[in-house]
């Protein structure tokens, strides 16, 4: 006979802890709607959940000059800072501090629902301020528009040595920096005495012009506008096609898998010489969906470079330091990791607003991979076009250039990617670079606490939680969670992970190329046996009722992790020796068989 459904009376709900009066006020719709967005919370870190492990938290100090805003503007940043404060990678919260140089030139209004999103925290921002410590900041990013070099005055435009002694203390001790400006000298006043930064884009000799047929133009031609008969938009470039949903496309590095480049280096040699049967992008640009290869485009960028002299010794204050610390033998240079290019179709004005432009390639992204030798890592950008609202989300009027869309009055420019659903794609892969951006200027430890955070989290979410078990093969497991977790992350980005956890491992035992001991056909196992033998035992221990209450430590999921991929490397050894002695079995047998 069934049990028998027992009901709640309205006071025993009331005494369970319900409050009717409350639930009434609500359709099921609306709880729903309601506990979903509690789940988001928890998913960025702003709620704490028993199951689940808090994100990273990583801060940044976002400082900016001149006419730059935060604020939903021209030249504002609004678009990027949802971005940070809205990502979908579980395991890591970015924390931004927003700092003017001078005042925000386009501030919410007080007490507006604006204000706690875009105001500026610091204006007349100085990094020698008093209260302020950039040790209290895992990255510093810096989008310049003045071009003044002066240091004297109550709010100098440019940075001073004291200034930049402690920001040069500060990258060196593992601090990472993005920085960027745009065409001319533009942003000069902020960055082109930083160390690293100074010479890996030019901020002040032989910059790009803004006018003139050497110009960097990027712009892609838009769409033509059937509401404007007799006007073809897509025949002509005009200063508007910078805010349509048509992206540039950008030219990458690729990549072996190899995680520091140009030498031996401590550990990493073991680590990336067995992914020479693969090649993916700089991790910056390895997006969720696959190889970010497109931009925003805009009618004059600056340019990224490669230091010709990587042997100086800049000097602030007391702090004298290399700028390029020895790896393998010999400075570690930066690289170029992306190339944008002028479209060779540019004809005189007035259907090329700017007139001819010499086609050409650029380097448009560089990087510095300052972990390699014990410092902090350095992203630059040829332009802020690439982050500015006005190339994302569109422009907030008409312009008024000639031919523009004063004669041809097409609103889809006021819309920017967001006006097409092709459009919201390109942007989605547009802010997975904002966000591996911030990902991979994080210090070490951030790294590996978003490691050890994106595995743990993953097994109590769909679909790993419903779908792995301990019983099952360790490389199954680990193929499985790299597709899922690749969907956030990347592959190759998930590729990555091991040599930012693991210092040794009996990897290098196996598959040192001096002393093979395993065949180069199998090693493209690797990742799936380290990823499965991490997650079998975090699984195990998930299972095992230890952390029913209590959360695990970063100290117990590195514990769980070594002694994980340690089993999962043993496993990869047996498995393949077994394979090994089942060939010689079967060819020993064809050979009898055909005599």
């Amino acid at each position: 006979m069934p049990a028998k459904r027992t009901t709640r009376t309205g006071k025993e709900k009331a005494s369970a802890g319900f409050d009717l009066s409350e639930i009434e006020k609500y359709h099921l719709a609306e709880i729903k709607r309601i506990e979903r967005l509690r789940f988001q919370e928890i998913d960025i870190g702003r709620r704490d959940h028993r199951i689940f492990l808090r994100p990273c938290t990583v801060k940044i100090l976002m400082l900016v000059d001149d006419g730059i805003s935060f604020n939903q503007f021209y030249f504002g940043l609004s678009e990027v800072l949802d971005t940070l404060r809205n990502n979908p990678e579980w395991w890591v919260n970015f924390d931004i501090t927003r700092a003017h140089r001078q005042t925000d030139p386009n501030p919410p209004v007080a007490g507006s629902p604006a204000e706690p999103l875009y105001a500026p925290h610091y204006e007349n921002f100085k990094f020698t301020q008093s209260g302020f410590d950039i040790n209290d900041y895992d990255q510093v990013w810096f989008y310049g528009f003045n071009l003044s070099q002066s240091t004297s005055g109550a709010n100098p435009p440019a940075l001073t040595d004291p200034e930049l002694e402690i920001l040069f203390r500060w990258m060196d001790a593992g601090g990472g920096v993005f920085a960027t400006g745009d065409h001319a000298q533009l942003g000069a006043s902020l960055c082109a005495r930083i160390p690293r930064v100074r010479n890996m884009r030019k901020w002040l000799a032989g910059v790009p012009s803004p006018v003139g047929a050497d110009r960097h133009d990027t712009l892609v031609k838009g769409h033509d506008y059937a509401a404007t008969p007799g006007v073809d938009e897509s025949a002509q470039y005009t200063f508007d096609d910078e805010s349509d949903d048509v992206p540039m496309k950008i030219r990458l590095r690729w990549y072996m898998h190899h995680h520091c480049h140009g030498g031996i280096h401590h550990h990493y040699h073991h680590w990336h010489w067995h992914y020479f049967l693969r090649r993916s992008p700089h991790p910056v640009l390895c997006g969720k969906d696959g190889p970010i290869t497109i931009l925003p485009d805009h009618p004059h960028e600056g340019e990224v470079v490669v230091p010709a002299d990587l042997t100086d010794n800049p000097t602030f204050g007391a702090y004298t330091a290399p700028e390029y610390p020895d790896y393998g033998g010999n400075p570690l240079a930066p690289e170029i990791i992306a190339w944008a290019r002028v479209q060779d179709d540019h004809g005189p004005a007035p259907f090329n607003f700017k007139g001819e432009a010499n086609g050409k390639e650029f380097g448009a992204i560089g990087a510095y991979n300052g972990h390699c030798v014990d410092v902090g890592r350095v992203v630059v950008d040829s332009t802020w076009h690439h982050w500015f609202d006005v190339n994302l989300t569109g422009r907030m009027f008409f312009n008024t250039d000639n031919p523009g869309n004063v004669t041809t009055g097409d609103p889809r420019k006021l819309n920017g990617f967001n006006d097409t659903p092709q459009g919201q794609q390109a942007l989605d892969r547009i802010r997975n670079y904002f966000r591996n951006v911030a990902i991979w200027l994080s210090p070490k430890a951030k790294l590996r606490c978003m490691v050890w955070r994106a595995c743990w989290n993953a097994l109590f979410r769909y679909p790993l939680h419903a779908d792995l078990n301990v019983h099952m093969p360790i490389w199954v497991i680990g193929h499985h969670a790299i597709d899922v977790l690749g969907k956030y992350a990347g592959q190759c980005n998930v590729l990555l992970w091991w040599p930012i956890v693991f210092e040794r491992l009996p990897l290098e035992r196996l598959l040192d190329p001096d002393n093979l001991k395993v065949p180069v056909e199998s090693v493209g196992m690797v990742d799936e046996f380290l990823m499965g033998g991490v997650l079998k035992a975090m699984l195990e221990a998930k299972e095992s009722g230890k952390y029913a209450k209590t959360l695990p430590s970063d100290k117990d999921l590195a514990a769980m992790a070594a002694a994980g991929a340690t089993s999962g490397i043993k496993e990869m050894a047996d498995h393949v020796n077994a394979a090994q002695q089942s060939n010689k079995h079967v060819l020993a047998t064809l050979k009898e068989a055909i005599g």
